[in-house]
């Protein structure tokens, strides 16, 4: 078999599966049912998505906290219905347009992967545009990477271009994304509007893409293109490329910012070019420079430089980077609240003088991911302090690789989200000493004592976090099982209750004259009563039935006795009512002097009815109607269940509230595996995610790995209630960086455009 010169990479036509390569005929037959299926299935998708984001608009127009957010929302609402066709079409159109350019030439650039336009000469809107939907593509390409790694290989093998680019795939997410903002623009209402229905498609194009190039991947694989391909990430070598190679990595990443490794740093460089005040040495020397008084070692290093310190090579930088962090000064960045930037502090020290351009915006946009992550409130702070030392090895790895800021495989930026992921459960009751602070600790320590340049520790250390996590979720799995069984049980028995409860109200509505003592026993113990034969025998069973009986020939025990057949049938039947009333109200749970009562009242009621009946009265006079019920309030109880503490939290609704929105103004359609933070009155915030949804009753549950006693069953209206009173937010648990990077251009677009930030 034939090598490359460099005698380890088989050369694609020379591949084995290769030299029996199919007919061009059945390449482009194969081509051609991609196309149709690819066609279909995202035409499906496209509908299936727009029904959806309909319903997902008017909640958030509902919610929304000001006129202009809700009117954006309503009008992007309307324009999907009343322009749906021409959007469906539009979709089509341009997807087949696309797919068929990159098909004939293979190379064929779509709209969202065209370079950035310059800042100076596009508007706002424009570039924001772009921006979303290049991010929305970068974020789709990540999600389906197993997928596309495979199809790209398949479908660069039918077009003959085996290093095919993932831009020039014909069914690559850049394509499927700008075949969605051509469909957008169909809708008139103004650039607010678009993107408002652009982002709702985005949350459910994952979902579909994958499924859609999972087939498209079986449908070629039963025609034999490449049956075997060995899945794998594309990335950087182990090591860290030494300080010259590193910097024509980053020219050429300036250079040429749509290559893969550059893509992101390449936007956040742009905005900081645009944004910087002049004479301010980038866009954060202010602050750097109100920084740098801490920072003595660099001060001093910077003053102790020969005089030609100017032209002070990469390398010299980066070992005075891994002396501070060794030495520890600035291990101490996070500590007690004061978070110091420690990275601005490097760009305004003398030590960064001769640093290029490229390098000098690296610092500053590191400075910036920090900053986002000091701000972050979805972070705990103690994990903020820990976080805050691993500036300095974060600096040396973006120095060293740029691709740290473009690809979330990178093993430092993993190793970040990863921190972040495994300690968002971290809440008030955790003590500083729990396992996952002691981790989190231990691994920021063997990073900052052992790292040089070999992206293997980080690689290493993410996989201690992530088996870490895998460990916790194990161990929640057996919480969520009990808690699931247990509120399953207990919604068995409310439902129940309510039938109980519905077949007592239906006869206590038909005889309003009922004494009060018989209708609070019916409302209380009866009620028990009759859920716990439904519970043991089902509503159909015998146990249901003789109670259903029993409690109708109560009532007309209780009813005037006019006819004497009447009276003696009471007379005779007494002794058999009361012993079955008897054994029911103890199967209710009635205590055995609240029966004495009762029973010593029915006594007067029997009497009370055959004196009625003696005089000739049909009727008794109605009862007066009972109190309204309490205004809709929250509900809470604690469940206990062995070592397992389970809190119920539900809302009362109110009489006439047809539904919880109309209560909160707020309504909450949660995912599975949302964290939510609680606050409680008493005792102190609880964080927790949700792990299990109740089939009957849509009931959420509530769940935290790094504690197996706790756990919050809450209604969907009662979390509503609590988000409006502030009792509760929901958390942020994405990737830490790229909701940092996101967070960045966001901040730097509206500087850009003269908005705060």
């Amino acid at each position: 078999m034939a090598q490359s010169a460099g005698g380890n990479v088989v050369a694609f036509g020379e591949h084995a599966r290769s030299r029996a390569r199919p007919a061009r005929e059945e390449l482009a037959n194969a081509l051609a049912a991609c196309r149709g299926l690819a066609l279909e299935r995202m035409g499906e998708a496209l509908s299936r998505m727009l029904d959806c984001v309909e319903d997902e608009l008017f909640e958030l127009a509902e919610s929304a906290k000001d006129r202009e957010q809700q009117n954006t929302y309503l009008d992007a609402r309307s324009q999907a219905r009343a322009k749906r066709g021409a959007i469906e079409a539009t979709f089509r159109a341009h997807f087949l347009d696309l797919f068929d350019r990159k098909a004939g030439r293979g190379t064929a650039p779509t709209p969202s992967a065209a370079p950035l336009p310059e800042l100076a000469l596009v508007e706002p809107e424009a570039l924001e545009e772009s921006l979303a939907v290049r991010e929305m593509a970068r974020k789709l390409n990540s999600a389906c990477e197993a997928e596309l790694f495979a199809l790209r290989q398949r479908m660069g093998f039918l077009l003959e271009e085996p290093e095919l680019r993932d831009d020039a795939n014909p069914v690559s997410p850049q394509t499927i994304c700008a075949a969605l903002k051509d469909a957008c623009d169909q809708i008139e209402s103004g650039f607010k509007v678009r993107m408002a229905l652009l982002r709702q498609m985005e949350r459910h194009a994952e979902s579909a893409l994958n499924a859609i190039y999972h087939e498209l991947n079986a449908q070629l694989v039963e025609r034999s293109i490449l049956p075997e391909v060995r899945l794998g990430v594309r990335r950087a070598g182990s090591a860290a490329p030494h300080a010259p190679a590193a910097r024509a990595a980053a020219t050429a990443a300036e250079a040429a910012p749509n290559d893969a490794g550059g893509d992101v740093f390449a936007t956040l460089a742009k905005w900081l070019s645009s944004a910087a005040p002049a004479g301010a040495g980038g866009a954060s020397g202010a602050v750097a420079g109100n920084a740098a008084g801490s920072m003595p070692a660099l001060n001093a290093a910077g003053g102790s430089a020969p005089a030609d310190a100017a032209a002070m090579p990469d390398a010299q930088l980066l070992a005075q980077l891994t002396r501070m962090h060794r030495d520890g000064s600035a291990a101490q960045a996070g500590e007690a609240h004061g978070w110091v930037n420690t990275v601005k502090a490097i760009k305004a020290s003398p030590l960064a003088a001769s640093l290029g351009s490229v390098d000098a915006m690296t610092i500053d946009v590191v400075g910036m991911l920090f900053d986002y992550i000091f701000d972050d409130r979805h972070i705990p702070d103690a994990v903020k302090a820990q976080l805050g030392r691993l500036q300095l090895p974060t600096l040396k790895v973006a120095l060293l690789d740029k691709a740290f800021f473009s690809s979330s495989a990178h093993p430092a930026r993993r190793l970040l989200d990863l921190l972040a992921e495994c300690a968002i459960g971290v809440d008030e009751s955790h003590a500083r000493d729990s396992d996952v602070l002691a981790l989190v600790e231990s691994v920021v320590g063997t990073v900052l004592a052992e790292f040089e340049s070999d992206l293997e520790l980080f690689e290493a250390q993410a996989k201690r976090v992530e088996d870490f996590i895998h460990e916790r979720h194990d161990a929640e799995a057996a919480l969520v099982e009990r808690s699931a069984r247990l509120l399953e049980e207990r919604e068995r028995r409310e439902a129940a209750a309510l039938r109980a409860r519905t077949e007592v109200e239906k006869r206590i509505d038909a005889n309003a004259w009922l004494p009060v003592p018989v209708r609070t026993m019916l409302l209380g113990p009866w009620v028990a009563a009759l859920a716990d034969a439904a519970m043991r025998q089902g509503l159909g069973g015998d146990g249901w039935q003789q109670h259903l009986s029993l409690m109708d020939e109560l009532v007309w025990s209780v009813e005037p006795k006019v006819a004497p057949e009447d009276r003696r049938r009471l007379v005779t039947s007494l002794p058999g009512l009361l012993a079955r009333l008897a054994a029911g109200l103890e199967r209710g749970g009635m205590p055995q002097a609240e029966r004495d009562v009762f029973f010593g009242a029915l006594v007067d009621s029997h009497a009370q009815a055959v004196k009625a009946g003696l005089r000739g009265v049909s009727a008794l006079p109605a009862v007066p109607a009972p109190e309204e019920p309490a205004a809709a309030g929250l509900e809470r109880e604690v469940v206990p269940a062995g070592e397992l503490q389970l809190e119920e939290i539900r809302l009362r609704p109110a009489r006439g509230v047809r539904n919880v929105f109309t209560r909160t103004g707020i309504w909450t359609h949660v995912q599975r595996g949302t964290w939510v933070e609680f606050t409680r009155a008493e005792g102190p915030r609880m964080r927790a995610r949700l792990t299990w949804i109740s089939p009957n009753k849509g009931v959420y549950l509530f769940t935290n790995p790094l504690s197996h006693r706790e756990a919050v069953s809450i209604s969907p209206e009662a979390l509503a209630e609590q988000m409006r009173r502030g009792e509760a937010r929901m958390l942020d648990d994405g990737p830490l960086v790229d909701r940092a990077v996101g967070s960045m251009i966001a901040s730097l677009e509206s500087r850009g455009r003269g908005l705060p930030a």
